[in-house]
């Protein structure tokens, strides 16, 4: 039976925020004179900026106090909010849920300003029924909760009923994918580093069949 609702994660499932994350870093950092090695490029990443406040400070020399810092990072993602890419193949995909007339939504882990920068930038959020962060419901991924709040408020904003076998979440990390399952949701897993669109969007016309 074909999918009748799409969820989608925001970062690095949309949008490649790994890249932005990476540079609001680099050039923060270029300006207080120290240079971040490729190696870690991970580490950045998975951190939140407070933990990566803490390593920078303790082993890289960084003096610039912590709410500067964060303030500085915060101030570079947004001015810089342009330069985020949309991940290949997604625009494809999101016209074939269009024209197939599936709603979609985002579900993020992400805050609310980060998320919206990213996909106001990119002219993403008019393809969405709406978009929920963090702030909108209690736990986080892997936890099921921001999945089912989701449906849940695509049941308030369709006023019928969403069933869970009829729902398919898009996720690049395994957190969002075991939540998902969770929630009881078929998902599509792409990670950050798979660019062939071709595959994806095979996948996708199959939950389209």
């Amino acid at each position: 039976m074909p999918v009748k609702y799409v969820f989608w994660d925001s970062d690095n499932t949309l949008v490649d925020t790994f890249t932005h994350h990476w540079n609001k870093h680099l050039h923060t950092l270029k300006s207080h004179g120290i240079t971040l090695d490729e190696q870690w490029k991970n580490r950045i990443y998975t951190n939140n900026g407070a933990q990566n406040w803490e390593w920078l400070r303790a082993e890289l020399g960084l003096k610039v106090p912590k709410q500067d810092y964060l303030d500085q990072i915060d101030s570079w993602y947004y001015k810089n909010a342009d330069s985020i890419h949309i991940r290949s193949g997604v625009l494809d995909a999101l016209k074939l849920f269009d024209d197939a007339g599936v709603p979609m939504c985002v579900v993020s882990n992400g805050r609310t300003r980060s998320v919206m920068a990213a996909l106001k930038a990119k002219d993403l959020v008019k393809r969405f029924k709406f978009v929920l962060c963090v702030e909108d419901y209690e736990g986080r991924k892997p936890d099921p909760a921001p999945y089912l709040a989701g449906m849940t408020r695509m049941r308030q904003m369709l006023n019928k009923p969403v069933y869970e076998e009829d729902c398919l979440a898009i996720e690049d990390d395994p957190k969002g994918v075991e939540a998902a399952r969770a929630a009881g949701m078929s998902v599509i897993h792409r990670n950050i580093g798979d660019d062939d669109p071709i595959p994806f969007l095979r996948i996708i016309k199959s939950y389209l069949e």
